[in-house]
């Protein structure tokens, strides 16, 4: 049986309407598509989308995996209520300046767990109060944002995201940190973080005053910064960080990097620096401060001796 199915919307609506067609003339024998296949589907691509209205509610009530190849001009999230047992959405090349306030009984829309977002535009319509995907975020588990060269950092939709596990951040161009101290703090389940490939950010953590207070990252337990050519440090400012599950640290390709933290810092699970994500080659010097020091004085020398 078929559980994956790409196509686009003006194909999917001919589908459907063949099979409307059929009811309508009483032909009892099954169009293979519109009746067996759609409602049996676990994953749905979309290479276009246009007006899906016509749908019936209940057409797609399997669906576990939604992606859109697509911007479109069209609403999304009334046709992404129709499915129910949905857990994961991939957003690629979508405009989010389309999103509209959302009406109705926000609770209808479904779980979801894992949403993707590649080179979508205007991503700040995200964090608007009354938009629809705000109410999706405080369900989200994981986060994957890639290419999306205007997204700036998380700042303003954070506290939806109390459940968030794992953020994953890669080739954002304007990025120049990736959260604030606040931020931060209000991610409580957050066990992993992967940022690559961002070349303008300076610093994960930026400032927003107070500097001098405590910031507890209870349950990360993997940090990954790889190729941030202008990365300086985790966090430049006075801030005191405590990471008490923090037991993994990817450094890798990141040559200005000079210290992690000017506050204090507490890890007591952390035993090396993984210099590598795919070999085995590792660092360690007493602290955690000290071995970036170390390393960064290393690769300056070098520098300057060639």
């Amino acid at each position: 049986m078929l559980k994956k199915l790409k196509t686009d919307s003006s194909a999917l609506r001919k589908i459907v309407a063949s099979e409307h067609l059929r009811l309508i003339q009483g032909n009892e024998q099954p169009v293979l598509l519109g009746e067996e296949v759609i409602p049996k589907l676990e994953e749905l691509e979309l290479r276009t989308f246009g007006d899906m209205d016509q749908f019936p509610p209940d057409l797609f009530q399997h669906i576990k995996v939604f992606a859109l190849r697509a911007g479109s001009r069209f609403s999304l999230f009334p046709f992404v209520r129709r499915f129910y047992n949905l857990e994961r959405l991939e957003l690629s090349y979508f405009d989010f300046k389309h999103l509209v306030p959302c009406k109705g009984d926000a609770g209808t829309l479904p779980p979801i767990r894992n949403l993707k977002l590649v080179s979508a535009r205007n991503l700040k319509h995200i964090w608007r109060k009354d938009s629809e995907l705000d109410h999706i975020l405080s369900n989200l588990q994981t986060l994957t944002v890639q290419n999306c060269d205007d997204w700036i950092n998380i700042r303003a939709f954070s506290s939806s995201l109390q459940n968030l596990t794992i953020l994953n951040v890669s080739r954002c161009e304007m990025m120049t940190n990736l959260v604030t101290p606040s931020v931060l703090k209000n991610l409580v389940q957050l066990t992993t973080i992967k940022v690559e490939d961002c070349t303008k950010m300076t610093e994960i953590v930026g400032n927003e005053g107070d500097c001098h207070q405590t910031i507890v990252v209870s349950k990360l337990k993997c940090l990954q910064l790889c190729n941030l050519n202008s990365l300086t440090s985790f966090c430049p400012w006075y801030y005191n960080f405590e990471f008490p599950c923090l037991e993994e640290l990817v450094v890798e390709h990141c040559p200005r990097l000079k210290i992690f933290s000017d506050g204090v810092l507490s890890t007591p699970q952390l035993q090396r620096i993984k210099q590598s994500r795919f070999r085995g080659k590792w660092r360690w010097t007493s602290d955690l401060n000290t071995t970036i020091q170390q390393l960064y004085t290393k690769k300056f020398l070098f520098m300057i001796l060639i």
